[in-house]
């Protein structure tokens, strides 16, 4: 339990500063920027865990504030990036599955 709470801790935060460094969020009023974070994590046990890391950063980071939303597997979560990007109204982080980069990329998500 240790190892994958270590692992998580890790992952998330350089997903944070890899991808939430690439976009600008204007804070809100009271100077607390809100981030959405869409991700994979499965199965649901592994989720809580991922919950109660992403909880432990708000707490130690108060001027930043992440909304953690389960964006379902590769096959669930495709659609719904396409979706967000056409829309212009992607997630301001996502952790997602290093197999569908190219796909991404392809579609202008990430800026090369």
């Amino acid at each position: 339990m240790k190892v994958i709470s270590a692992a998580l801790s890790i992952l998330l935060s350089l997903c944070l500063l890899t991808i939430g460094g690439c976009q600008t969020v204007p804070p809100t009023n009271n100077n607390v920027i809100h981030l959405t974070l869409w991700h994979a994590v499965n199965p649901p046990p592994n989720r809580d865990v991922f919950q109660k890391l992403v909880d432990r950063f708000n707490q130690t980071h108060p001027d930043i504030q992440i909304e953690s939303l389960y964006a379902g597997q590769l096959d669930q979560q495709l659609p719904k990036v396409f979706t967000a990007v056409a829309g212009n109204v992607p997630p301001d982080i996502l952790f997602f599955y290093p197999q569908i980069t190219g796909q991404f990329v392809e579609i202008g998500l990430f800026d090369l």
